[in-house]
Protein backbone atom coordinates (compact mmCIF):
# COMPACT_ATOMS: atom_id res chain seq x y z
CA UNK A 1 0.00 0.00 0.00
CA UNK A 2 1.16 3.29 -0.42
CA UNK A 3 1.01 6.14 2.29
CA UNK A 4 1.37 10.21 2.03
CA UNK A 5 2.51 12.75 4.28
CA UNK A 6 0.28 15.02 5.45
CA UNK A 7 2.91 17.44 5.92
CA UNK A 8 5.21 17.50 2.70
CA UNK A 9 2.84 15.03 0.50
CA UNK A 10 6.01 12.53 0.46
CA UNK A 11 4.70 9.20 -0.67
CA UNK A 12 5.75 5.46 0.75
CA UNK A 13 5.32 2.02 0.01
CA UNK A 14 4.28 0.14 2.79
CA UNK A 15 3.47 -3.76 3.31
CA UNK A 16 0.31 -4.21 4.50
CA UNK A 17 1.88 -7.14 7.54
CA UNK A 18 3.69 -4.08 9.04
CA UNK A 19 0.59 -2.38 9.72
CA UNK A 20 -1.46 -4.16 12.87
CA UNK A 21 -4.92 -3.60 13.70
CA UNK A 22 -4.59 -0.37 15.43
CA UNK A 23 -1.99 0.95 12.62
CA UNK A 24 1.51 2.37 12.70
CA UNK A 25 2.93 5.38 13.11
CA UNK A 26 5.77 6.78 10.68
CA UNK A 27 8.53 9.32 10.68
CA UNK A 28 8.89 10.96 7.59
CA UNK A 29 11.93 10.66 6.50
CA UNK A 30 11.89 14.30 4.46
CA UNK A 31 10.16 16.48 7.00
CA UNK A 32 10.27 14.37 10.15
CA UNK A 33 6.43 14.36 10.85
CA UNK A 34 4.69 11.30 12.60
CA UNK A 35 1.93 10.89 11.33
CA UNK A 36 -0.31 7.43 11.67
CA UNK A 37 -1.41 5.10 8.72
CA UNK A 38 -4.54 2.59 8.94
CA UNK A 39 -4.32 -0.70 7.31
CA UNK A 40 -6.78 -0.88 4.52
CA UNK A 41 -9.83 -3.48 4.77
CA UNK A 42 -9.32 -7.28 4.13
CA UNK A 43 -9.95 -8.36 0.70
CA UNK A 44 -8.53 -4.88 -1.11
CA UNK A 45 -6.61 -6.40 -3.86
CA UNK A 46 -3.01 -5.81 -3.45
CA UNK A 47 -1.28 -3.87 -6.59
CA UNK A 48 2.01 -5.55 -7.42
CA UNK A 49 4.04 -2.54 -6.74
CA UNK A 50 2.88 -2.55 -3.31
CA UNK A 51 4.56 -5.92 -2.02
CA UNK A 52 5.87 -6.06 1.16
CA UNK A 53 9.53 -4.61 1.92
CA UNK A 54 11.43 -3.95 4.86
CA UNK A 55 11.96 -0.47 4.22
CA UNK A 56 9.91 2.02 3.11
CA UNK A 57 10.92 4.05 0.10
CA UNK A 58 9.37 6.80 -1.09
CA UNK A 59 7.47 7.67 -4.08
CA UNK A 60 8.88 10.46 -6.24
CA UNK A 61 6.13 13.53 -6.33
CA UNK A 62 6.13 16.28 -8.57
CA UNK A 63 7.96 19.21 -6.39
CA UNK A 64 5.49 22.16 -5.74
CA UNK A 65 5.66 25.23 -7.23
CA UNK A 66 7.63 27.70 -5.95
CA UNK A 67 5.59 30.78 -3.94
CA UNK A 68 6.00 33.84 -5.99
CA UNK A 69 5.34 36.64 -3.20
CA UNK A 70 5.04 40.17 -5.21
CA UNK A 71 7.58 43.08 -3.92
CA UNK A 72 6.22 45.72 -1.74
CA UNK A 73 5.87 48.84 -3.42
CA UNK A 74 8.80 51.29 -2.35
CA UNK A 75 7.99 53.93 0.31
CA UNK A 76 8.40 57.32 -0.32
CA UNK A 77 11.55 58.22 1.86
CA UNK A 78 9.98 60.29 4.77
CA UNK A 79 11.52 64.42 5.11
CA UNK A 80 13.90 64.65 8.29
CA UNK A 81 13.41 67.64 9.91
CA UNK A 82 16.38 68.52 11.50
CA UNK A 83 16.04 69.62 15.65
CA UNK A 84 16.53 72.93 16.45
CA UNK A 85 19.50 74.02 17.61
CA UNK A 86 19.82 74.19 21.91
CA UNK A 87 21.40 77.29 23.66
CA UNK A 88 25.11 75.97 24.90
CA UNK A 89 24.67 75.17 28.59
CA UNK A 90 26.25 77.55 30.43
CA UNK A 91 29.63 76.90 32.01
CA UNK A 92 29.87 74.77 35.26
CA UNK A 93 30.88 76.24 38.23
CA UNK A 94 33.91 75.74 39.70
CA UNK A 95 34.35 72.89 42.12
CA UNK A 96 35.49 74.57 45.66
CA UNK A 97 39.13 72.91 46.58
CA UNK A 98 39.09 71.20 49.56
CA UNK A 99 39.70 72.18 52.88
CA UNK A 100 43.45 72.37 53.98
CA UNK A 101 42.97 72.88 57.73
CA UNK A 102 40.01 72.49 60.33
CA UNK A 103 39.21 75.27 63.20
CA UNK A 104 36.84 75.47 66.61
CA UNK A 105 35.23 78.61 67.02
CA UNK A 106 34.04 79.29 70.36
CA UNK A 107 31.59 82.50 70.40
CA UNK A 108 28.21 83.23 71.79
CA UNK A 109 27.34 86.13 68.90
CA UNK A 110 25.68 84.25 65.75
CA UNK A 111 26.67 86.97 63.55
CA UNK A 112 30.73 86.96 64.72
CA UNK A 113 30.53 82.98 64.20
CA UNK A 114 28.91 83.84 60.74
CA UNK A 115 31.56 86.23 59.69
CA UNK A 116 34.41 83.96 61.03
CA UNK A 117 32.86 81.07 59.38
CA UNK A 118 32.50 83.00 56.16
CA UNK A 119 36.44 84.68 56.39
CA UNK A 120 38.07 80.70 57.27
CA UNK A 121 35.98 79.40 54.47
CA UNK A 122 37.81 81.60 52.14
CA UNK A 123 41.05 80.64 53.68
CA UNK A 124 40.12 76.89 53.13
CA UNK A 125 39.45 76.36 56.59
CA UNK A 126 36.42 74.04 58.04
CA UNK A 127 34.92 75.42 60.97
CA UNK A 128 33.42 73.67 63.74
CA UNK A 129 30.88 76.41 65.72
CA UNK A 130 30.12 75.95 69.07
CA UNK A 131 28.59 79.11 71.38
CA UNK A 132 29.40 77.47 74.95
CA UNK A 133 32.69 77.31 76.99
CA UNK A 134 32.75 74.27 78.00
CA UNK A 135 31.56 72.78 75.02
CA UNK A 136 34.62 74.50 73.94
CA UNK A 137 36.78 72.50 75.84
CA UNK A 138 35.16 69.50 75.15
CA UNK A 139 35.45 69.77 71.95
CA UNK A 140 38.93 70.75 71.76
CA UNK A 141 40.24 67.18 74.19
CA UNK A 142 38.01 65.07 72.20
CA UNK A 143 38.91 66.11 68.17
CA UNK A 144 41.90 68.63 68.38
CA UNK A 145 41.79 71.05 65.18
CA UNK A 146 44.34 72.93 64.19
CA UNK A 147 43.14 76.16 64.83
CA UNK A 148 40.98 77.62 68.03
CA UNK A 149 39.11 81.23 68.12
CA UNK A 150 37.77 82.14 71.41
CA UNK A 151 35.56 84.56 71.49
CA UNK A 152 34.23 87.72 73.99
CA UNK A 153 32.64 86.63 77.27
CA UNK A 154 31.79 82.69 76.53
CA UNK A 155 29.49 81.44 78.90
CA UNK A 156 30.09 78.63 81.65
CA UNK A 157 34.04 78.77 80.66
CA UNK A 158 35.81 82.21 80.07
CA UNK A 159 38.17 82.07 76.93
CA UNK A 160 41.03 82.68 79.70
CA UNK A 161 40.51 79.55 81.22
CA UNK A 162 39.96 77.41 78.45
CA UNK A 163 43.68 78.69 76.98
CA UNK A 164 45.08 78.03 80.18
CA UNK A 165 44.30 74.70 80.05
CA UNK A 166 44.62 73.43 76.76
CA UNK A 167 48.38 75.19 77.30
CA UNK A 168 48.60 73.02 80.14
CA UNK A 169 47.92 69.76 78.04
CA UNK A 170 50.69 68.04 76.00
CA UNK A 171 48.31 66.83 74.03
CA UNK A 172 46.77 70.01 72.57
CA UNK A 173 50.10 71.50 71.78
CA UNK A 174 50.06 71.96 68.05
CA UNK A 175 46.31 73.67 68.26
CA UNK A 176 47.14 77.37 67.84
CA UNK A 177 45.04 79.75 69.84
CA UNK A 178 43.80 82.94 69.14
CA UNK A 179 41.65 85.00 71.69
CA UNK A 180 39.56 87.90 72.01
CA UNK A 181 40.52 89.89 74.61
CA UNK A 182 38.31 92.86 76.05
CA UNK A 183 38.64 95.23 79.15
CA UNK A 184 36.41 93.42 81.52
CA UNK A 185 38.42 90.09 80.65
CA UNK A 186 40.48 88.57 83.13
CA UNK A 187 43.87 87.89 81.75
CA UNK A 188 44.98 83.99 81.79
CA UNK A 189 47.69 82.26 84.07
CA UNK A 190 51.06 83.73 82.87
CA UNK A 191 52.71 81.96 80.62
CA UNK A 192 49.15 79.78 79.69
CA UNK A 193 47.05 82.61 78.00
CA UNK A 194 46.88 82.01 73.77
CA UNK A 195 49.52 82.51 71.56
CA UNK A 196 47.54 85.41 69.53
CA UNK A 197 45.26 88.42 71.16
CA UNK A 198 42.48 90.32 69.33
CA UNK A 199 41.09 93.77 70.53
CA UNK A 200 37.31 93.65 70.26
CA UNK A 201 37.74 96.70 68.05
CA UNK A 202 40.03 94.52 65.58
CA UNK A 203 37.60 91.31 65.91
CA UNK A 204 36.65 89.73 63.28
CA UNK A 205 38.29 90.94 60.57
CA UNK A 206 41.75 91.19 62.09
CA UNK A 207 42.25 87.07 62.25
CA UNK A 208 43.01 86.98 58.36
CA UNK A 209 46.22 88.78 59.71
CA UNK A 210 47.17 86.38 62.51
CA UNK A 211 46.32 83.36 59.84
CA UNK A 212 49.03 84.74 57.17
CA UNK A 213 51.31 85.22 60.38
CA UNK A 214 50.87 81.75 61.69
CA UNK A 215 50.94 79.67 58.12
CA UNK A 216 47.21 78.36 58.70
CA UNK A 217 45.11 77.87 56.26
CA UNK A 218 45.60 79.25 52.28
CA UNK A 219 45.58 82.83 51.26
CA UNK A 220 42.87 83.74 48.84
CA UNK A 221 43.48 85.23 45.18
CA UNK A 222 41.35 88.08 46.48
CA UNK A 223 40.79 89.41 49.95
CA UNK A 224 37.68 89.07 51.62
CA UNK A 225 36.48 91.73 54.17
CA UNK A 226 33.79 90.67 56.78
CA UNK A 227 31.44 92.80 57.58
CA UNK A 228 31.88 95.29 60.46
CA UNK A 229 30.36 94.21 63.62
CA UNK A 230 29.97 95.67 66.60
CA UNK A 231 31.36 93.54 69.64
CA UNK A 232 28.93 92.83 71.87
CA UNK A 233 28.96 94.56 75.19
CA UNK A 234 30.20 92.81 78.10
CA UNK A 235 27.87 91.79 80.65
CA UNK A 236 27.52 93.66 83.83
CA UNK A 237 26.91 92.27 87.22
CA UNK A 238 22.85 93.08 88.05
CA UNK A 239 21.91 95.05 91.05
CA UNK A 240 20.37 93.96 94.10
CA UNK A 241 16.77 94.86 94.26
CA UNK A 242 16.00 96.87 97.52
CA UNK A 243 13.42 95.79 99.26
CA UNK A 244 10.54 98.74 100.29
CA UNK A 245 11.07 99.17 103.55
CA UNK A 246 7.42 100.98 105.10
CA UNK A 247 8.00 104.04 107.04
CA UNK A 248 6.81 103.46 111.05
CA UNK A 249 4.09 105.06 112.35
CA UNK A 250 4.76 107.71 114.39
CA UNK A 251 3.71 107.20 118.17
CA UNK A 252 1.36 109.30 120.30
CA UNK A 253 3.06 110.90 123.16
CA UNK A 254 2.60 109.22 126.66
CA UNK A 255 0.34 111.45 129.20
CA UNK A 256 2.95 110.83 131.71
CA UNK A 257 6.16 110.93 131.90
CA UNK A 258 7.66 107.61 132.51
CA UNK A 259 10.72 106.92 134.10
CA UNK A 260 12.88 105.10 131.25
CA UNK A 261 15.53 102.81 132.03
CA UNK A 262 18.84 102.76 132.23
CA UNK A 263 19.94 101.85 128.33
CA UNK A 264 22.11 98.78 128.52
CA UNK A 265 25.54 99.71 127.01
CA UNK A 266 25.38 97.65 123.38
CA UNK A 267 27.27 94.50 123.05
CA UNK A 268 30.04 94.73 121.25
CA UNK A 269 29.94 92.97 117.26
CA UNK A 270 31.52 90.18 117.29
CA UNK A 271 34.83 90.18 114.94
CA UNK A 272 34.67 87.70 112.73
CA UNK A 273 38.16 86.27 111.86
CA UNK A 274 39.59 87.06 108.73
CA UNK A 275 39.30 84.22 106.09
CA UNK A 276 42.40 82.16 105.83
CA UNK A 277 43.63 83.43 102.48
CA UNK A 278 43.10 80.97 99.54
CA UNK A 279 46.14 77.90 99.19
CA UNK A 280 48.28 79.35 96.97
CA UNK A 281 50.05 76.73 94.12
CA UNK A 282 53.12 75.36 94.77
CA UNK A 283 56.07 76.37 93.10
CA UNK A 284 57.09 74.75 90.17
CA UNK A 285 59.66 71.89 90.92
CA UNK A 286 62.85 71.28 89.47
CA UNK A 287 62.39 67.69 89.12
CA UNK A 288 60.93 67.23 86.11
CA UNK A 289 58.91 64.11 86.78
CA UNK A 290 57.20 66.04 89.89
CA UNK A 291 56.41 68.85 87.77
CA UNK A 292 54.80 67.04 85.13
CA UNK A 293 52.69 65.02 87.79
CA UNK A 294 51.47 68.65 89.11
CA UNK A 295 50.77 69.45 85.59
CA UNK A 296 48.93 66.59 84.96
CA UNK A 297 47.06 67.03 88.17
CA UNK A 298 45.77 70.10 87.14
CA UNK A 299 44.48 69.11 83.88
CA UNK A 300 42.60 65.85 85.03
CA UNK A 301 41.19 68.43 88.25
CA UNK A 302 39.82 71.13 86.00
CA UNK A 303 38.44 68.36 84.36
CA UNK A 304 36.16 66.72 87.20
CA UNK A 305 35.75 70.18 88.17
CA UNK A 306 34.30 71.18 84.85
CA UNK A 307 31.84 67.69 84.40
CA UNK A 308 30.12 68.54 88.34
CA UNK A 309 30.35 71.87 88.56
CA UNK A 310 27.46 72.64 90.87
CA UNK A 311 28.32 69.40 93.03
CA UNK A 312 31.99 71.00 93.50
CA UNK A 313 30.39 74.26 93.99
CA UNK A 314 28.17 72.93 96.89
CA UNK A 315 31.46 70.66 98.44
CA UNK A 316 33.39 73.87 98.69
CA UNK A 317 31.49 75.69 100.33
CA UNK A 318 30.66 72.96 103.34
CA UNK A 319 34.79 72.53 102.93
CA UNK A 320 34.34 68.68 102.30
CA UNK A 321 35.27 68.91 98.60
CA UNK A 322 37.53 65.89 98.33
CA UNK A 323 35.28 63.72 100.17
CA UNK A 324 32.34 64.06 98.73
CA UNK A 325 33.90 64.36 94.95
CA UNK A 326 35.76 60.94 95.71
CA UNK A 327 34.08 58.78 93.17
CA UNK A 328 35.13 61.52 90.47
CA UNK A 329 38.12 61.55 91.55
CA UNK A 330 38.74 58.18 91.38
CA UNK A 331 37.92 57.70 87.67
CA UNK A 332 40.41 60.32 87.28
CA UNK A 333 43.07 58.44 89.43
CA UNK A 334 43.13 55.75 86.81
CA UNK A 335 43.95 58.06 84.39
CA UNK A 336 46.89 59.72 86.05
CA UNK A 337 48.28 56.77 87.92
CA UNK A 338 48.53 55.55 83.89
CA UNK A 339 51.23 57.78 83.24
CA UNK A 340 53.38 58.78 86.29
CA UNK A 341 55.60 56.33 88.03
CA UNK A 342 54.92 55.19 91.56
CA UNK A 343 57.87 56.91 92.95
CA UNK A 344 56.55 59.90 92.12
CA UNK A 345 53.00 59.06 92.92
CA UNK A 346 54.35 58.37 96.48
CA UNK A 347 55.72 61.59 97.21
CA UNK A 348 52.19 63.08 97.83
CA UNK A 349 48.71 63.11 96.93
CA UNK A 350 48.64 65.16 93.61
CA UNK A 351 44.97 64.92 92.70
CA UNK A 352 43.79 65.74 96.36
CA UNK A 353 46.06 68.46 97.20
CA UNK A 354 44.91 70.33 93.66
CA UNK A 355 41.17 69.92 93.84
CA UNK A 356 41.17 71.35 97.81
CA UNK A 357 43.60 74.10 96.64
CA UNK A 358 40.71 74.94 93.99
CA UNK A 359 38.16 74.44 96.62
CA UNK A 360 39.63 76.92 98.81
CA UNK A 361 40.01 79.39 95.88
CA UNK A 362 36.53 79.54 95.05
CA UNK A 363 35.28 79.78 98.48
CA UNK A 364 37.41 82.30 98.96
CA UNK A 365 35.91 84.43 96.33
Amino acid sequence: MIASCPQCQTRYRLAREKIGPQGARIRCSQCQTIFRVQAPPAGTPTPAEARPSPVATPAAAPAPAPRVTPAPAAAPAPKVTPPPARPAPPPAPPKPLPPLARALVAERDADHAKALVELLAAWRIECDVVDDGSEALLHLFRNPPALAILGIDLPALAGSRIAEIAQRASDLAPVKLIRVATSSDQDGAPGFDAEEMLEAGDYPAGVAEILERIGVGAKPVAPVTPPALTPPAPKLPELPEIPDVPMPKPRPAPAAPVAKPVAKPAPAPAVKPAPAPAAAPRAPSSDPAIAAAERLARIAVSDVILYNQDKFAAAAARGSAAKELAGELAEARQHFNSRVAPAVRAERDFLVEELERRAAVLKQG
